[in-house]
């Protein structure tokens, strides 16, 4: 059986409950590079809560990801539920630092094929890397304008 973690960390110059209210916003993944749309197909509870399932379309790909976990504003995990040949469950975790928030975004993946686990982890990590940079620019973007 194959495994594969990613694990990313940024700090934000940003309020924790905006930074926590702008990574759960599904349908704001639009914007996000390397997503080519994203909707919720279910609500949660609340709304982008625990129980909400999203539709993502990336790099060709179409995911559905449920919400598992939701405490606000600290952390919220997801788990892909259609789409991928692995388990993916990733948990995205916001800590106060002086002066902004620590985001870890942590993804676990299993998968029957060793392999596949690896690629798509690589792959993985890739298009986080460009998607946090990015998110990071336009929270603190919108925390400045606030």
């Amino acid at each position: 059986m194959g495994q594969a973690h990613v694990s990313k960390k940024i700090h934000l110059d940003a309020p924790i409950d905006l930074v926590f209210e702008r990574i759960t916003d599904h349908e704001a993944m639009n914007d996000w590079p390397g997503i080519g749309a994203c909707r919720l197909v279910k609500e949660g509870t609340p709304r982008n809560g625990l129980g909400a399932v999203r539709e993502v379309k990336a790099r060709g790909l179409g995911l559905l990801e449920e919400v598992v976990h939701y405490e606000p504003p600290f952390r919220y995990d997801y788990k892909i539920t259609k789409g991928l040949p692995v388990d993916h469950l990733g948990s995205v975790r916001l800590s106060p630092t002086e002066g902004g928030v620590e985001l870890s975004w942590e993804v676990q993946m299993t998968s029957r094929w060793p392999f596949v686990c690896e690629v798509v982890g690589n792959l993985l990590g890739k298009g986080l890397d460009e998607a946090l940079a990015w998110f990071k620019a336009e929270t603190e973007k919108v925390a400045a304008e606030r």
